[in-house]
């Protein structure tokens, strides 16, 4: 493999050739990792209750575990841009083996939820990560880029539920969840290893700058250099924070809905769920091409707009194929916002600011998305089952707005 790279003011600059270098290092791990994590992702919601919980403390624990990662996303934004990339994800691609492993061995839910909130203090890394992958895009591919990278990363997940499928079928609930957390750590594993040993630094730091990691004057400095930025970045963060909240109201809840609703059998769900998983790999990567020739913001305004009014049809689905063909425009119309959003926000962000950018943005996402989980759960049990559903069209229209109101494509794209 062949790279130009130069260093100037702490950056390295890699300019590799498409999905060579760190992009298929991140896409290959990631796709281990994903193909494990998707033996588990289907069934943890049945496996929690087996072991005693209820859908009440099921969500308690969902948004307790956002609300962590959301406290760890902003000093894990000061060291991927301090300390640099590579190392905060090699470590927490590690620690991430580790909780598969203890999983299979958990009798109560508590402890299962105690290990779940641990484990989202892995999320220091994600800032780490999203920096890594804009570095490492040129801009003027900067979309098409990451849908690519989403896509190869995510494939090996609609098998996995198949998988995991098939060993709790012929092992039951509880143990053969236990065995598909085995082959999960086995795969993070494979993950971790492939990141250590193959992926580069993309930003090297000043050694004065370590020095003055997280102390009070670098937070305030970095946060009065926050409130110059530009009002698109700022604009383009809120809106993202809204579409996070709307995926929360409803997420945990469509398969309760689908069950005790539409009267769905959990393999029909389950039938969705694979085609949800697969459709995104034909889809993205000419929506990510289409939105850098033709623009971030158009793509990102048609994709909200045609996708919010998509769980009120949802809500008036009385059969499988009803329920199917509605749960198929969500994905059609909804895919294309988020790699469409990360990189014009990376387009937005200086390439030194953009691990603290980034962890800013996440800890908006992870607090709007528990907020969003919690206010979910209250309408469906206590107002409407259909009421979440509802709000997810308005919290998503109004992101529409501010987009179309606020956010302009910047002239000259950061690298």
């Amino acid at each position: 493999m062949r790279r130009n790279i130069s260093v100037k003011n702490g950056e390295i600059r890699s300019r590799p050739r498409f999905f060579h270098g760190n992009i298929a290092v991140i896409a290959v791990s990631s796709a281990i990792r994903s193909f494990g994590g998707g033996f588990t992702s289907t069934y943890v919601s049945l496996f929690f209750i087996e072991l005693g919980g209820n859908p009440l403390t099921l969500g308690l624990m969902a948004s307790i575990t956002l609300l962590v990662q959301g406290v760890m996303l902003l000093p894990g934004g000061f060291i991927a841009d301090y300390y640099g990339r590579r190392r905060i994800m090699v470590l927490t691609a590690f620690y991430g083996v580790f909780f598969p492993l203890l999983y299979a061995v958990v009798r109560d839910w508590r402890l299962f939820a105690a290990l779940s909130i641990i484990a989202a203090l892995g999320a220091v890394s994600n800032p780490a990560s999203y920096a890594m992958v804009a570095d490492s895009i040129p801009p003027e591919k900067r979309t098409t880029g990451i849908a690519s990278l989403q896509v190869v990363s995510s494939l090996p997940v609609a098998a996995g539920p198949l998988i995991g499928g098939w060993l709790i079928q012929n092992h039951g609930l509880l143990d053969g969840f236990r065995l598909a957390c085995l082959y999960a750590a086995a795969a993070a594993f494979a993950s971790a290893l492939i990141v250590f040993l193959f992926l580069k630094e993309t930003l090297r730091p000043k050694p004065a700058a370590k020095s003055n990691f997280l102390n009070l004057s670098a937070l305030m400095s970095f946060l009065k250099l926050l409130r110059s930025f530009p009002i698109s970045l700022k604009a383009l963060m809120v809106s993202y924070a809204l579409v996070a909240f709307a995926n929360g109201v409803v997420g945990y809840y469509y398969i309760v809905y689908a069950k005790r609703v539409i009267g769905l059998t959990l393999f029909e769900w389950g039938v969705i769920v694979f085609l949800q998983f697969l459709l995104p790999s034909f889809l993205k990567v000419p929506g990510g091409w289409f939105s850098d020739r033709f623009g971030k913001k158009k793509v990102m305004i048609v994709s909200v707009v045609t996708c919010a009014p998509c769980t009120i049809l949802f809500t008036l689905s009385r059969s499988f194929i009803e329920a199917l063909i509605v749960a198929l425009l969500l994905i059609v119309t909804g895919i294309y916002y988020a790699p469409a959003h990360e990189a014009l926000q990376a387009d937005l962000t200086p390439r030194m600011m953009r691990g603290r950018i980034t962890a800013l943005w996440e800890v908006g996402n992870a607090f709007s998305g528990a907020l969003g989980i919690f206010i979910g759960g209250f309408l469906f049990q206590t107002v409407n089952p259909a009421l979440p559903f509802y709000l997810f069209t308005a919290a998503e229209l109004t992101a529409a707005l501010l987009l179309i109101s606020i956010v302009k494509e910047p002239v000259r794209k950061e690298v």
